[in-house]
């Protein structure tokens, strides 16, 4: 005799193993192959201009400051894309006893994107890849350092398509600076062709 517990569990289990396989099999329109560009905003938030490596005597650290990004992609099908970012992360400021020292990161990224879709319309990614960033530090008596160094990048998102044509996207992303290693938090607009 078979119990009913058992019986809606093996249910539900089957259905969730399915619902992918269903979608993928029924995509309603939305093959999201093709071209496609963006953009977003968020806060970045620098993990790694810490206390062994700001100049002494500091007094504050602003470590978390508005960001944005524009990015463009080309997606082969629905499970793999390249995608190009350009990438402000704003300016984190350290307070001195003489002055502010400001820091400022702005980049280009070339990353793989690996979608896992749930539905036609929802998929979960990850990214990975490399950037370039340019760093300018503007001390308090007005010397700029300069640093352009290619760095890994990582990171993982959701994707939710509104229309065929237009996609909503909650993404995080790890850029591994030198001393200066980023997170990035953004919520971006995608618009495929």
């Amino acid at each position: 005799m078979i119990r009913k517990g058992a019986l809606l569990k093996t249910g539900m289990t089957a259905a969730l193993t399915l619902a992918p396989v269903i979608a993928l099999a029924h995509d309603g329109g939305f093959s999201q192959a093709g071209l496609y560009i963006g953009a977003g905003g968020g806060v970045a938030r620098n993990r790694g201009l810490n206390n062994s490596n700001l100049p002494k005597p500091f007094t504050n650290f602003s470590g978390t400051q508005g960001a944005w990004k524009a990015f463009m992609g080309l997606a082969f099908d629905r499970f793999f894309a390249i995608q190009a970012d350009y990438l402000n992360f704003g300016t984190d400021t350290i307070s001195t006893p003489i002055g502010s020292e400001q820091v400022r990161n702005r980049g280009y990224d070339l990353n793989a994107l690996l979608s896992f879709p749930f539905t036609s319309r929802l998929s979960l990614f990850i990214e990975g890849g490399a950037s370039r960033f340019h760093t300018r530090t503007i001390t308090p008596i007005s010397t700029t350092v300069t640093r352009d160094q290619t760095h890994p990048d990582y990171g993982a998102g959701i994707q939710y398509y509104v229309t065929r044509h237009v996609a909503f996207r909650g993404e995080w992303q790890e850029f591994r600076i030198p001393n200066n290693n980023t997170q990035l938090y953004s919520g971006d607009l995608v618009l495929r062709f």
